[in-house]
């Protein structure tokens, strides 16, 4: 944890979303709330994820239209039972598969992310209150 940065995005409130009260009035654990609270607008890569959800997503009728070499593609990114879903190159696979208006395309793109925290983005992880007391001293 960075505790400086910590501490400048508590004291400064950069993208406006409230702790900044928080942190003048000394609350540690109302700040490591408002950070860890999960947001509509923040996007977390959800890195490995289960091949099933893949297939689930997948269109079959979009599926059958895929030349041979993309089916084998698709089979073989699926079959180890979990994708790196944060790697680029397997983004770019699957986008490659599917047309840009396709349904399948959607629903992979949509299974890439999830609705996370400010302190997932800063810093990767939730924030604690005593990691909040922490940056208060530095």
């Amino acid at each position: 944890m960075d505790y400086a940065v910590l501490k400048l995005e508590l004291a400064t409130d950069p993208t406006g979303l409230g702790y900044a009260a928080a942190w003048a009035e000394g609350s540690d654990w109302k700040c490591a709330d408002a950070l860890n609270l999960l947001r509509p607008n923040i996007d977390i890569n959800r890195g490995v994820i289960p091949s099933y959800e893949i297939v689930n997503a997948t269109v079959p009728g979009e599926w059958a239209t895929l030349t041979a070499a993309e089916k084998q593609r698709f089979q073989t990114l699926t079959g180890a039972g979990q994708v790196d879903s944060a790697n680029p190159n397997v983004r770019a696979a699957f986008q490659a598969m599917f047309a840009a208006s396709t349904t399948t395309r959607a629903n992979l793109m949509a299974l890439l992310t999830r609705k996370g925290s400010r302190a997932e983005q800063l810093f990767g992880q939730a924030v604690s209150m005593n990691d909040v007391a922490q940056a208060r001293r530095v």
